[in-house]
């Protein structure tokens, strides 16, 4: 029975799958860093935004104390 044809195609068809399952990890694998390193990119990229817009309030607030100042002294030479 060992030395049958079928026992022999079994274990080629037993490699084959097990490199397929091999390889089938291995892109699952790939794919969970591509994952975990685009949620990193999107969540770095939303504080950098948050950033961004409380420095343009920040800038805008300024110009405006300025603009008013900048009012106050031309209606006081007048």
């Amino acid at each position: 029975m060992c030395d049958s044809n079928e026992l022999d195609l079994t274990f080629h068809l037993f490699v084959c799958a097990l490199a397929g399952a091999g390889a089938a990890v291995i892109a699952m694998v790939h794919f969970l860093m591509a994952l975990a390193a685009n949620w990193g990119y999107l969540k770095d990229a939303s504080r950098m935004q948050k950033y961004e817009d409380i420095k343009s309030k920040e800038e805008q607030e300024l110009h405006d104390i300025h603009s008013t100042r900048s009012k106050e002294r031309l209606n006081a030479y007048t």
